[in-house]
């Protein structure tokens, strides 16, 4: 049965304002990184008088910004990194294996989700500060990691169901160890399940912003969103031109990733979510 024509157009009209819903924000923070702060107050969603670039310049000349960039990319980038590596591994190893205790892993995994990270703030602040990795990017790190690692497991292990086995066994007939196997035929068909674990390590490292505070004393060790929270002026006053240029430059890396990522990140998700 075809739609009618009047409800095809209600629906993209419908579709359009959410998406000016959605990006109104977006839209709001590029306009205001051009604007001077005594401008910003006086009408916060005016257009700029003039190209103001001095938001840039401040984030990039006078601040932390690129030390804080650098932080950012470094904990993000190597959190991604052992986030692949290690849920591959363990959502190939409970796709593949039956050993003891499986059903109740997968569970615990799905249920580690449901506790907030607060809980545990404690307990992680001291373990942290025993070895010597409170105030340092590698405590951030390994906090991230061990994070994503239950929901991307889970995430991976059902996206490898839905690969026949018969396509391993066959290889394997044909010489390949099952380490070859994973590697040369697996691993690239599980491609888009990996971009998706990938993601959605690189978004909360990224954004993560509580335990980034709590942990970090040096403004040289901050990440991005810890570096923006503390930007304020003489008396406390919130600088919202540079706030803005800063909010926009920390944004511009998810919104590139994702550009070049959606159609794998969709996927991936509605695979590996399917079992």
């Amino acid at each position: 049965m075809k739609t009618k024509k009047s409800v095809r157009i209600g629906m993209n009209i419908l579709a359009l304002l959410i998406v000016i819903f959605i990006l109104a924000p977006l839209f709001i923070l590029v306009i205001n990184s051009f604007r001077e702060t005594s401008e910003i107050f006086a009408n916060p969603l005016g257009l700029p008088s003039k190209l103001y670039l001095g938001n840039y310049i401040q984030n990039l000349a006078h601040t932390s910004f690129i030390r804080n960039f650098a932080n950012s990319i470094a904990v993000t980038a190597v959190t991604v990194v052992l986030c692949i590596v290690i849920t591959t591994l363990s959502g190939y190893a409970m796709s593949r294996f039956n050993f003891k205790m499986k059903n109740i892993l997968i569970l615990w995994l799905l249920a580690s989700q449901a506790f907030p990270g607060i809980l545990m703030i404690v307990g992680l602040f001291s373990l942290l500060n025993k070895y010597s990795l409170q105030n340092n990017i590698l405590g951030l790190i390994i906090l991230y990691t061990t994070f994503t690692i239950p929901f991307c497991s889970w995430l991976l292990k059902g996206y490898f169901d839905e690969i026949p086995q018969a396509l391993e066994e066959a290889a394997m007939i044909d010489g390949c160890t099952r380490f070859q196997a994973m590697y040369k035929i697996i691993i690239p068909m599980a491609v888009p399940g990996i971009i998706a674990v990938g993601t959605f390590a690189f978004l909360l490292s990224w954004n993560e912003f509580f335990f980034a505070l709590v942990l970090m004393r040096d403004n040289a060790n901050y990440t991005l969103p810890v570096f923006l929270s503390r930007f304020l002026g003489t008396g406390g006053a919130v600088e919202w031109g540079p706030l803005s240029a800063g909010a926009l430059l920390t944004a511009l890396p998810p919104i590139i990733l994702f550009l070049f990522s959606q159609k794998y990140l969709i996927s991936g998700l509605t695979k590996g979510a399917i079992k």
